[in-house]
């Protein structure tokens, strides 16, 4: 029997094969491989639009996987630590890099006629300096590029087929998942318990990535 559209149930590989190497256009890696090891939706991304870290689902199937991309909000701070900005000269528009990776980095730049001949000051571009009534050489607010690649977990990431741990007791941080009351009953609440996560019983987003900055589950599995 098959899942719902666009979800892969593990009772339907012959079908699935034919499917998938029909509209889909799998590699030639076995059928486990494809459903567990290398999840792989296999299409794409259409020329158009931002681009994808995944190989590409069709557009008609984003919808149904929109559902799980919650399961990859751990690449929410991907764009703050590839090709971004520091600096409070930043406009709007830019991606600003993580506080901690601009800690180091010196964004400030200098506008004025006698900046010409000093040539250990940064030069700010001409839009911050054009409505600025500048004798000598000031330092301004400025806004450094730092062109570097993302954080390796913000490439494509298969995911595992346990969901993630969760935490009971009043002493766990707040960047800790807590778990549902029910997981908690029992233990010291006065403690930071890990509950390990369960093996999925339901769909689980077996593939995630980037569309863009934004995170997106690019495959599903149903177990």
């Amino acid at each position: 029997m098959r899942g719902p559209a666009g979800i892969i149930n593990h009772n339907s590989a012959l079908a699935l094969l034919f499917v998938c190497f029909v509209t889909l256009g799998c590699g030639t890696d076995s059928l486990e491989d494809g459903l567990k090891k290398k999840p792989d939706a296999g299409s794409t991304e259409e020329d158009a639009g931002p681009k994808a870290s995944c190989v590409g689902v069709a557009s008609a199937s984003r919808q149904l996987f929109g559902q799980y991309d919650n399961q990859c909000a751990f690449l929410t701070d991907c764009a703050e630590s590839g090709k971004c900005y520091c600096g409070k000269g930043c406009t709007k528009d830019k991606t600003q890099c993580s506080a901690a990776l601009c800690a180091t980095v010196d964004s400030d730049c200098w506008c004025g006629d006698e900046c010409d001949d000093q040539t250990d000051k940064i030069q700010c571009p001409q839009y911050v300096c054009k409505d600025k009534q500048i004798s000598g050489c000031e330092k301004q607010a400025g806004c450094k590029y730092l062109g570097q690649e993302m954080e390796s977990k913000c490439k494509c990431t298969t995911m595992p087929d346990t969901a993630p741990p969760c935490y009971c007791g009043d002493a766990c941080s707040a960047d800790k998942t807590l778990c549902v009351p029910a997981k908690c009953v029992g233990k010291n609440p006065n403690k930071c318990i890990i509950v390990p996560g369960e093996t999925y019983t339901t769909p689980y987003c077996a593939l995630c990535g980037l569309l863009g900055t934004q995170p997106k589950c690019f495959f599903v599995i149903s177990p």
